[in-house]
This record gives C-alpha cells, structure tokens and sequence, in this order.
C-alpha cells in the first residue's frame, strides 16, 4: 500500500471578508452549563462541508470570561458545532459570543481526500500518511493494541462486572495523532459516522488515539476486508476560517 506523503502545514489564513455566513442556532442553560451551538447558513450537510470551532469566546456584559468545560469534543461535523460553558458567577442573562469557525471543503484536487483501499489489503501497524510527519494513520491488529492496553478491563452485562477487553471482537481497529492545524476525519465505507459500538482510548505517553469499532453483529472476515477507508486531512488549501460576533444574546 502506497503512504500518503503530506506537504507540512502552514499557518492558516483568516478570510475577513466571506459569502459564507455564520448563524447562531442557540444559547441555553441546561443544568449547570451553557450550551452554545454554531452553523454555517447554505452549507451543503454532505461529508465533504464540514465546520468546526477555531476559536471562541464567551463573555458577559461584567466582562467575565466563561470557561469552556471541555463537555463536548470539539471536532468537525456536518451541521450544527457545539461548545459548552461554566455558568456566569454573577447570574448574567446575556453573553457576547466571538470567534472563527473553520470550513473545510474536502476533495482530492486540494489534496484533502485520500482513498487508502480496502481493510484486507491495507498494511497494518504502519502510519499511512508519512513516516516522518506529526500526524499518524494507521490500521492496527488486536497484538498492537494489547501491547499499550495490556489489562484494560471494561464494566459489562447487567451486572456491571470487570471483564478484560477481547479486542478480537472489534471489526476495525485503527490508530491517529493529529496536530493543533491539522485534523484527520475518517470514512468508512463512505460514511462519517460508522459503527454501533466504538471503544476509544488515549495513550497519554505518545497523545495517540485509538479507535475500535464493532462495524455491525456477526460481520464475517470476508465483510471486515472489504470494509473501504477513505481519509479527510486538513491542509491550507481546503479549510477557510470565517469569523462571527454576537453580540447580547439572551440565554435561553
């Protein structure tokens, strides 16, 4: 299997001026946070239009600065985007929201979508992106994740016990580091969301991610080899940020 070789990323550009236009869908308190969700007014919902959060700031008229409670992962997604905040200390019923939101139009022209092959034919354990770069791809087998997660036991059945992973279970394994610019988004089998069960664990020694998915109940091998990996990765040229303020929104 051919790797992918990436052009290291610079610095994105900020686009001040833009037809597209940045809608605020709501801000609302629910429990012990706010809740504030983004999208992006005539935006195609296909997986190649994607948004995502770059910055964003929220603020009350006393001039405090909300934190953000790290509640929703912040990644790309089709529609809405979400970001979640501490509740004002002073009972503020308003709050300015400022920032950027990155668009990344997907396609293989700007060298931001790679068909990697099907599952049985792809190497394993092997970045497929590049060998010397800060962002990581790879399939990886049951052996590679049982040598970083040798123990990891999970709650299970009704009765909530211990039970040591089989990871001989799991249809599709793979492994992913990306970078503060630069993000990787994964199709399998053309879609963005796959799967009915996904276990995701963090390695904190080497910030890698690591991804199981059962695909769907009893697949058979010859299935899980034909399982089709496509992959989105950020680069200049496919990602515009667009900038929005609003300004004394009311909680809802």
């Amino acid at each position: 299997m051919r790797k992918l070789i990436l052009i290291p990323l610079i610095a994105l550009q900020t686009m001040l001026y833009s037809q597209e236009k940045v809608n605020l869908s709501h801000v609302i308190e629910s429990g012990n946070f706010i809740e504030v969700s983004l999208e992006l007014e005539n935006k195609p919902s296909d997986k190649f239009h994607l948004i995502k959060i770059d910055t964003m700031t929220v603020s009350t008229s006393a001039n405090e600065v909300l934190k953000n409670n790290a509640d929703v992962q912040n990644i790309f997604r089709r529609a809405n985007v979400l970001a979640r905040y501490n509740l004002p200390s002073k009972g503020s019923k308003t709050v300015d929201v400022k920032g950027t939101l990155k668009y990344f139009i997907a396609s293989a022209q700007n060298k931001s979508h790679f068909k990697i092959g099907r599952l049985g034919t792809i190497k394993k354990n092997t970045n497929l992106i590049t060998s010397n770069s800060t962002l990581y791809f790879g399939i990886i087998d049951s052996g590679e994740v049982e040598k970083v997660f040798p123990d990891l036991k999970l709650r299970t059945g009704s009765n909530g016990q211990l039970e040591k992973v089989d990871y001989k279970t799991y249809d599709l394994m793979f492994a992913y580091k990306t970078s503060n610019t630069q993000d990787i988004i994964p199709l399998v089998n053309g879609d963005l969301e796959f799967g009915y069960n996904t276990l995701t664990l963090h390695d904190p020694k080497t910030k890698t991610i690591y991804k199981l998915v059962k695909i769907k109940k009893q697949m058979s091998q010859t299935e899980r080899n034909d399982i089709e990996i496509e992959l989105l990765i950020e680069n200049e040229n496919a990602v515009r940020k667009i900038p929005f303020e609003f300004k004394n929104v009311i909680i809802k």
